[in-house]
């Protein structure tokens, strides 16, 4: 289970993406920063499958569980945000082995310098690779994926089945475990995905989604995502802030000024952590790591254990 939220600023407001991770109990998610770079290898190796690189990409601060290649959410040097979710869909799912879900969050961090760029990427990679693979820790899950695409000026909501999507373009949007797409812009098989795809209603990702959107109308500040993101409900699976098998394993905020100001809890549990704020390619900060030394968790691992 995860949250999505974004939000195109006016004049007077900055656009701000939020993103709650939510993973399998114990489960390390790192922040990693990668820096921009010419590419001089022919392939790429992700979570699974080696694809062709490209020869520059951008600099990138994403938030990662350390056993993949791909991300959760992300920001990158063009003030690109992406954000996924997983989706449970009645069609078969595809258990071979090709790009996961967070592998395309990644890959449109990395190739795009606009929204509408990281829509476009995205959509090619998985109309060439496809999308397959287990994205699970310790039990292994199969899932397709939904993207919350956006820049400063832009949001994009693009929904997948194995090689089939729609993309909705918003101004705002919250997105969660399930389909939301009935009149697509823009689409390769139908209009009303939701209707064709959708599986058993997932109740608490409908009321989970509610919830994040009516907030996010008065979000104005940092501080009010952080709220959003810290939300607990007495209802089984309708909190933004989950504990239990699955948690909100890391928490993050992006304001998109000139330099994204990011602030992220690198650690599970939102509510009963502080959100450390990061300027986009200042020094490194503790616990901003780069992909030499992603393993050390020490500070995820005492944030867990003394919550």
């Amino acid at each position: 289970m995860c949250d999505t939220l974004g939000k195109i600023g006016n004049k007077k407001r900055y656009s701000m993406f939020a993103k709650n991770s939510d993973r399998q109990f114990d489960e390390p998610q790192v922040m990693v920063f990668i820096d921009s770079k010419q590419n001089k290898d022919k392939k790429l190796k992700t979570t699974y499958i080696e694809i062709e690189q490209v020869e520059h990409t951008h600099a990138i601060l994403i938030s990662k569980p350390i056993w993949m290649w791909g991300a959760e959410m992300g920001v990158n040097d063009c003030g690109v945000c992406i954000g996924n979710e997983a989706i449970n869909t009645k069609t078969s799912k595809d258990n071979k082995e090709s790009l996961i879900g967070m592998d395309l969050v990644r890959l449109g961090l990395e190739r795009s310098s606009s929204a509408k760029e990281a829509l476009n990427v995205i959509i090619q990679l998985l109309q060439t690779y496809g999308q397959g693979g287990n994205c699970g820790y310790k039990k292994k899950v199969y899932y397709d994926n939904s993207f919350l695409i956006m820049d400063r000026t832009e949001l994009y909501i693009l929904e997948t089945v194995g090689k089939n999507y729609a993309v909705k373009r918003k101004k705002m949007a919250t997105i969660s475990n399930c389909l939301s797409i009935s009149k697509a812009d823009i689409y390769n098989d139908v209009k009303n995905f939701k209707k064709k795809y959708s599986d058993i209603p997932k109740e608490n990702a409908n009321i989970r989604k509610k919830t994040t959107y009516k907030k996010l109308v008065y979000a104005k500040t940092e501080e009010d995502l952080f709220k959003i993101l810290r939300i607990h409900s007495q209802k089984d699976g309708c909190s933004i802030c989950m504990h239990g098998r699955c948690e909100s394993t890391n928490s993050m905020v992006v304001i998109l000024k000139d330099k994204p100001e990011i602030y992220f809890t690198g650690c599970p549990n939102p509510c009963n952590s502080e959100y450390i704020k990061y300027i986009f390619n200042d020094d490194l900060v503790y616990p901003i790591m780069n992909e030499k030394n992603q393993d050390n968790c020490d500070f995820w691992k005492s944030k867990r254990y003394s919550n």
